[in-house]
Formats: structure tokens, sequence, C-alpha cells
């Protein structure tokens, strides 16, 4: 059975077009497919062995058209040029916080955003509650559910730009998540606290940026991970060029969690980083070795937000109405 578009988002659905929900299961297809019986009346309905008086008569009011919502690519108005698509899927796994975040070379017309929404469907084989794309700029279109994605899904993306003429090309693809992971770190504390499939299993003690230099506070994914990274500030201000063990990438700008085997005397103590996130040689290595792309990293009590162009994880900072608001097809 094809997605259908109603306007709504529907707990529960595990299939989506234009970011809004409908249906994926065998029990739902077959129950949305079979034809709709006559209900019987109420009298019919009644155990009662007397005649039912008769039902006073009811004037039939017309039924509703339906105007086909066209997929045509406005005139006058040219495809919309992918530039990037992420993740790459395939058969690697990702954490719960993974979005699928499609880039374009120049702003999208409002007009067209609508019309890439719509004919983006989501099919996912478990309920992933309230799902939409989203634009936080004219260039980023974006799809996350309002809370993580549940651990073990599997995401089918399916589009038909090209051959609506609206795209260059159908960024299809498939996304496997893993085993739900969550850091979670406070200032308070310098304390991080592992999650994984709600069960803590690890304390972190951290040291995190020093005053000028804070870590940002906010949701932010794990995008690439290290054996050893080189890390470089060319100054003025407290320059360094040091090689860094265990390092995961979660922001464009620079920010990681790593080792830092020359600062464990601050962990759990003191803010003293230059902004990132140091951890034991050993939590360091544990991390690099066991965190995937998409686990979501999510500090508290810093001062300073992190934006929502920071990394793909950023964008739950977002809040569910602001992202609401920034879909082009809901109603």
């Amino acid at each position: 059975m094809g997605a259908v578009w109603t306007g709504i988002a529907a707990l529960g659905a595990t299939s989506a077009v234009a970011g809004v929900a409908l249906a994926a299961t065998p029990a739902m297809t077959q129950w949305i497919n079979e034809p709709i019986a006559p209900a019987a009346s109420l009298a019919a309905q009644e155990s009662n062995d007397e005649p039912a008086a008769p039902a006073p008569a009811v004037t039939a009011e017309p039924e509703p058209t339906q105007t086909p919502v066209s997929t045509e690519l406005p005139a006058g108005m040219s495809p919309a040029y992918i530039t990037s698509v992420y993740p790459a899927g395939g058969q690697v796994r990702y954490g719960v916080g993974i979005v699928l975040r499609i880039t374009f070379g120049a702003p999208v017309p409002e007009e067209l955003r609508e019309l890439l929404e719509r004919t983006a469907v989501i099919d996912a084989n478990n309920p992933i509650g309230l799902a939409a794309w989203s634009w936080p700029d004219d260039y980023t279109m974006v799809y996350r559910p309002r809370e993580f994605w549940p651990a073990r899904t599997l995401i089918k993306f399916r589009t038909t730009w090209v051959e609506d003429g609206l795209a260059d090309y159908d960024p299809d693809r498939r996304i496997r998540i893993a085993r739900e992971q969550i850091l979670t770190i406070r200032q308070a504390t310098q304390m991080g606290k592992l999650y994984r499939d709600g069960e803590m299993i690890r304390e972190v003690p951290v040291s995190l940026g020093k005053p000028t230099w804070e870590t940002a506070s906010g949701i932010k994914t794990i995008m690439e991970r290290y054996a050893m990274k080189r890390m470089v500030n060319p100054g003025p201000r407290e320059p360094y060029d040091v090689q860094v063990p265990f390092a995961l990438r979660i922001t464009p700008s620079g920010e990681y969690l790593h080792a830092a085997p020359w600062n464990e005397y601050n962990l759990g103590v003191a803010p003293t980083s230059h902004g990132c996130t140091n951890m034991s040689y050993e939590d360091g290595q544990w991390f690099y070795e066991h965190a995937l792309e998409g686990d979501p990293v999510i500090t508290k009590g810093t001062g300073y937000d992190v934006d929502w162009w920071e990394g793909p994880g950023a964008v739950w900072n977002i809040g569910w109405r602001g992202w609401k608001d920034g879909a082009a097809a809901l109603p």
C-alpha cells in the first residue's frame, strides 16, 4: 500500500509522508485495505425481542470531493540541486540520535519545499511517534522524530523526486538504528553518566571547558571517531599543537570527547579544557570502541547553548513546536 497524505501526525505510526505518519504494519495494512462493511443499526445491536421504532428520515448530504495534490514542479521553477545527504546509510549501524539531513546548493522556494516533503516517504519497522520534516534554513531539509529513534529500528527513506522533476536525484537510503546509548554530562559535578537501553552502565569523570572556553550545553551526537587526532590552535590565545588519543567529534567546529591523560587529576573536579570533554585514557578508549555515529551526548549547565548548525545532532535542540513551524507541508 502506498503512503497517504493525512495532514496530521499520528502516534505509533511507522510510515510517513511529508513527515506525518500513517500505517505500515501488516495488520494495519490489512485493516486499511479491507472494505468497510455497512454498520448495523443500534436497534439491531440491542438484544431486545420487541421491534425497534423506525429511525427518523435523514437527508443524505453529498460526499465531499477530494482534490488530488499535484506533485508537478511549478512552471518556471528549477529542480532542487542536492549537494549532500546525511547519513550514508547502508549496513552501518547508527545511534538513536541520527537524523536524515539533505542539503541543497541554493535556497529552496517554499512551494518546492512542500512538494519535496510530500513526495518523501519514511518507513520504519517500529513505531516512531510524532515525526516531521523541517527546514532550519533555506538550504537544509531535516527529518527526525519528536523523541530519539527507538532502538533497533530499520528505516527506509524513498522519494520520487526525479520522476516528478523536483530534484536532480533521489537520495534514497536505508538506516539501521542500533541499541540506545546516551551520555549525559553535568557541569556542576564534572561527571558523565552513560545509559544503555535505559540502564546506567558507566560513570565518567570529565573536565569540561574552562571559563572563556566553555563547552556548549545541549544535545550533540557523535560524528566521527579517531584513534589519534592532531588538534591545533594557532593562537594567539593559548596556542597548542597536540596529538590526542581516542577522539570523538561532536561538532564541526571542533568539540570532541577525548582521552586526556595529561589532565586526569582534574577529571570529576574542575572544568579546565579548551572546550572539549576530557576523560581518562581508559574511558576514552572505551568510548572509541563502543560509541556509534549518532549516539547522543547531552551536556547541561555550562551557560552556553549549542547552535542548531553545530553538527547533525544539534537540531534535536529545536523544540517540537518550532520544529513543526519549520515544516512546509504540515497544515
